[in-house]
């Protein structure tokens, strides 16, 4: 009797496949893309299996035969990782130098795993009861137009052997949305699925609704928050075809949908969509990925798009449409900058406000109208400082001041974690008088009701929002204009569309510009076009204040009128060209982390060596570093890095390629982030 071992990929940062003996019992059953339990260390894990069996002669000479333990059991289900999100699976791992497991894990985590339950089946039965044709829309002229234009380029790509990528560039409020809607229903009459991606887990319940309605077909949410039990329902669900549409955040990207016709990503400049730990993915480029290996089409919409889709619209890989006005009755708002450093100021109050600005928000909300206030800082104050001697408290576990939540009573690092009571005395002069520095949304939700008689507030941050549940009561609050007055951080930018708001008001801009990233720029015009088109989606007309020290930065100009945008992306698009930096170049981070700095940085060092002897000529990879971290100390660990920075993908991966075999023979601590977001 022919013995066989099977190969499988364990959901561990482990490189290459583990063999295993299989029962001849259990041949049959395996098939690739299901799963098994398998002995693993003193434990059992389930893992993938991405290859057929093969017979025990084929053992490769190295490996010995007694040291294999056998499969326990082949999971139930079979299949459980279609064909092409496999595929999806296996360019991840090459392309981002990720374990195939620890991938594969992330694509189909445990929860997945597993039959459909009896709320499930009630559920599809409701929907039979509930579900009405598809049928097209009156559309307004633009957006007709744009669908038409988006239909046209599509056929033209199928006639060339793809379904295509093109990009939807529509400013806010313009019915972006009603445009997915309708490519959708004609994927749905095909019988082809459809993938909704969403930069952030709280917009995916009210794009959820907007779909179920607009579709009239059931459509599975998909996100990290799930509950175990509803992951596995929909996902089973899914791989069945009982489900055809998926609205889900990043990781939905691998969601199992048969025979996907349509991908769309909005926002798809949004930076919420790189997953920044274990498998370090661009959930909008793998979106692309997904869209050539199933021939579906990809839509990328957004308001503000970034640079790199822009070029590829320049280069003639991407199609594009636009939807330059806004529909039906809105217009876009009146944007004013609100100079600090001339204008009076409120007294009495913890963040920048000019008097100005708050005479906006009293005749707003006294009119019955709705206003929102972007800052992005949580908490009460930036940190505390002694007064005497200047000593600010800082974590002792990063390099970081601690935030001052509930006017200094209360310190912690939005790091790590790290939580102490505010101090009486100063533990350098033992002075006892301190000052809060900065001002956050805390201190806004505090302090400004006290100012605006009419106002009711609500805050939207990390701190307040924590549960699905919360955020859900927050914006039906304000929705339902219980609350007139909605302050948050960048939580409030992201595709809420809420008719009754007004006014926007910007505390401070400037935080935007100063980040140390060649991204900033751009960034900073899309966050400020993105919270600016929250105001006047309704009949009433919006407003915009942006409080600023700095008039004159060029993205301010943009946003006023006095320098055109396609000026200010070329100058940006030109300064990226001579610096080879996306998306005219590739970039790497490789990142040491060590207890001791003189390690980590002795560590980097040595890396940056590797790298140098492993070009194949100078000018192959360039290093930028080694250098500490923006944040060196981050939850007692020292970070150092290299940039790592090159024309073409290949010598970037043969260099990181290298450090990571290096560091794997040393077993030292480093991450490798291919395309990593947030570099200076």
């Amino acid at each position: 009797m022919t013995q066989h071992i099977l190969s499988v990929a364990i959901p561990r940062p482990l490189d290459g496949l583990f063999t295993y003996l299989l029962p001849e019992a259990l041949v049959s059953a395996v098939q690739v893309g299901g799963w098994v339990r398998v002995p693993f260390g003193r434990k059992t894990t389930h893992a993938f299996i991405v290859e057929l069996p093969k017979p025990l002669d084929e053992l490769p000479a190295h490996v010995p035969r007694d040291a294999l333990k056998e499969v326990i059991e082949v999971g139930a289900g079979g299949v459980v990782i279609p064909s092409d999100v496999l595929e999806l699976c296996k360019w991840t791992h090459e392309y981002t130098l990720s374990a195939l497991g620890e991938v594969l894990h992330a694509a189909v985590p445990p929860a997945a795993l597993g039959l459909r339950s009896v709320k499930q089946k009630a559920r599809e039965k409701d929907w039979q009861l509930k579900a009405v044709a598809a049928t097209v829309r009156d559309l307004w002229p633009e957006q007709r137009a744009a669908f038409e234009q988006l239909c046209a380029f599509r056929e033209k790509e199928l006639v060339r052997g793809s379904a295509g990528v093109a990009l939807l560039d529509g400013v806010t409020g313009s019915g972006k949305t009603e445009v997915y809607l309708e490519l959708a229903r004609m994927e749905l009459a095909k019988g082809r699925g459809v993938l909704l991606l969403l930069p952030e887990i709280a917009l995916t319940p009210q794009l959820h609704e907007r779909f179920e309605q607009g579709l009239g077909v059931p459509v599975a949410m998909w996100h990290s928050a799930m509950a175990d039990g509803v992951r596995r329902d929909e996902a089973a669900a899914l791989r069945k075809g009982e489900i055809k549409v998926v609205v889900g955040a990043r990781s939905a990207v691998f969601a199992p949908i048969q025979d996907l016709g349509l991908i769309v990503v909005d926002e798809e400049h949004d930076p919420s969509y790189k997953q920044e730990d274990r498998v370090r993915y661009h959930a909008r480029d793998l979106a692309v990925v997904r869209g050539r290996i199933s021939k579906a089409f990809v839509l990328l919409g957004s308001a503000t798009p970034s640079l790199e889709s822009r070029e590829r619209v320049r280069e003639g890989r991407y199609g594009i449409a636009r939807l330059p006005t806004r529909g039906s009755i809105a217009r876009a708002p009146e944007i004013e900058l609100v100079d600090l450093s001339v204008c009076e100021r409120v007294e009495g109050i913890q963040a920048p406000l000019a008097q100005r600005t708050l005479d906006a928000l009293r005749e707003v909300t006294a009119a019955g109208e709705q206003a929102m206030v972007f800052l992005n800082r949580r908490g009460f104050a930036s940190f505390l400082q002694c007064e005497e001697c200047g000593e600010v408290s800082e974590c002792p576990n990063c390099s970081i001041s601690l935030t001052v939540h509930s006017k200094g009573t209360r310190l912690r690092c939005h790091v790590c974690g790290h939580f102490e009571i505010g101090p009486s005395i100063c533990p350098k002069c033992q002075g006892s008088k301190f000052r809060s520095i900065g001002a956050g949304t805390e201190s806004l939700e505090e302090e400004l009701p006290g100012l605006v008689e009419s106002m009711r507030a609500l805050r939207l941050d990390r701190d307040k929002v924590t549960s699905a549940t919360r955020l859900g009561q927050i914006l039906e609050e304000f929705r339902s204009g219980r609350a007139n007055t909605l302050m948050g951080t960048q939580m409030l930018v992201k595709g809420h569309d809420f008719p009754g708001v007004t006014l926007v008001v910007v505390v401070l801009a400037d935080g935007l510009f100063r980040w140390p990233d060649f991204r900033a720029p751009e960034r900073a015009l899309q966050v400020l076009k993105q919270v600016s088109g929250r105001a006047g989606r309704g009949a009433l007309p919006g407003r915009v204040l942006i409080q600023t020290y700095d008039v004159d930065h060029p993205v301010l100009q943009v946003l006023t009128g006095r320098m055109r945008e396609d000026e200010f992306l070329e100058s940006e698009r030109e300064l990226r060209q001579a610096l080879a930096y996306p998306p005219f170049g590739r970039l790497a981070r490789v990142r040491v982390e060590s207890s001791d700095r003189n390690e980590a940085a002795q560590r980097c060092s040595e890396l940056a060596e590797t790298v140098r002897k492993l070009a194949q000529n100078p000018d192959d990879v360039d290093i930028l570093g080694p250098s500490e971290a923006f944040l060196e100390k981050a939850k007692g660990v020292y970070r150092w890095d290299l940039l790592l920075k090159a024309t073409r993908i290949g010598p970037l991966h043969r260099a990181c390629q290298g450090v990571r075999e290096l560091s794997q023979t040393k077993r030292w601590q480093v991450l490798v982030d291919i395309d990593p977001y947030g570099v200076g």
